[in-house]
């Protein structure tokens, strides 16, 4: 009898010992994680007056985009949001944001159209040959002129005095000095056209007055990129994000468009089990008692304290999001699918996770 009971218990023996080194179970990293869209583009205000908007793309972890829109002491710059956006909930890539409008910009677009009209009237008065009327049309701007250089000398004097007393900046000086030079060329130009119909036409005077042209009509082109570039566009297609600021923050959101074509969900796990994830591996993501595919996406190779304990970032993509109920900033359940192990090793693992916490 006794031989007996000894033969089960070896026969049971050698099936627990080929069961502990030979069977293998599903094993699994589980943890919370918050929901993010693949990318986002925000707008801000700063306390200063300036405009930033970034784009951030949360897949590669990087800020793909940050622009910094500052404006000239003493220009009045006019900022006017889409009304449309107020009412929509998606943006489309292109969309008009918002309208910026500088005073100085279009007042400068406005001034060297004019001085471009008034080369062309002078190529035409070169081409043409004299007048009664072009000499005394000539002569009247030669006038002009010389009172405009006479009102910008004083200013420019007024303006020299407040800046050796600091009292004006270095940039308002410059734009002074570059303004009354600006209006000392104005009046050799007049005298230049004045003397040159009295005298008649001249080759190198009508070259010289093509290629002002042409300088003029480049610094027009110039001038009106740089007032549609102050249109601010949606660089990504998305949804508008909206969320109440209940805190006074440095920078003030205007908008925020989120990607949700695809969605990542940030796992923070134990440095220690990371060993056992890799990219591409099948995860199950548990929300409003949901259970949505998805895959791991990458592995972060930094630490981080979370709750005082070590933790190592895993992004988690779900491709089909439409129909998952999920929203960015959502806390949900994720369940790491990870290789099969032994009952030895299995046993290990999770004496090493009870061991950690």
């Amino acid at each position: 009898m006794k031989k007996y009971f000894l033969g089960i218990s070896l026969v049971l023996l050698a099936v627990v010992l080929l069961v502990f080194f030979l069977a293998e179970l599903p094993y699994s990293v589980r943890g919370k994680g918050v929901v993010g869209p693949l990318k986002e583009w925000g707008l801000y205000t700063a306390s200063d007056g300036t405009l930033m908007n970034k784009l951030q793309d949360n897949a590669s972890g990087g800020l793909k985009e940050y622009r910094v829109m500052e404006f000239q002491r003493g220009d009045v710059v006019s900022f006017f949001f889409n009304d449309r956006l107020e009412t929509s909930k998606v943006v489309s890539r292109g969309d008009t944001i918002a309208w910026l409008i500088s005073n100085d910009l279009r007042m400068r677009l406005v001034e060297t159209r004019g001085e471009l009209a008034h080369q062309e009237s002078l190529l035409q008065v070169y081409l043409t040959g004299e007048k009664p009327e072009a000499v005394q049309k000539a002569l009247d701007e030669v006038e002009l002129a010389r009172q405009e250089l006479i009102t910008q000398e004083r200013i420019t004097e007024r303006i020299s005095h407040l800046y050796e007393q600091d009292l004006v900046s270095t940039q308002e000086y410059e734009l002074a000095l570059n303004d009354l030079e600006v209006r000392r060329y104005a009046l050799e130009i007049a005298l230049s056209n004045y003397e040159t119909i009295i005298a008649g036409e001249k080759e190198e005077e009508i070259g010289a007055v093509r290629a002002r042209i042409e300088s003029l009509e480049k610094q027009v082109e110039q001038l009106q990129k740089h007032i549609d570039d102050m249109n601010i566009l949606s660089p990504i297609s998305g949804s508008i994000l909206r969320k109440r600021n209940l805190e006074h923050t440095e920078n003030e959101e205007v908008i925020r468009v989120a990607d949700l074509s695809s969605l990542l969900v940030f796992v923070p796990v134990d440095v220690h089990e990371t060993e056992y994830i890799h990219p591409g591996q099948e995860v199950i993501i548990s929300s409003l008692n949901k259970k949505i595919n998805a895959s791991v996406h990458s592995i972060d190779n930094s630490v981080q304290l979370i709750n005082n304990r070590p933790r190592i970032f895993v992004s988690v993509v779900i491709d089909n999001s439409d129909e998952t109920g999920l929203i960015p900033n959502m806390v949900v359940d994720a369940k790491i699918i990870t290789q099969t192990v032994s009952v030895k090793e299995y046993i290990s693992r999770i004496s090493r996770v009870a061991y950690q916490n």
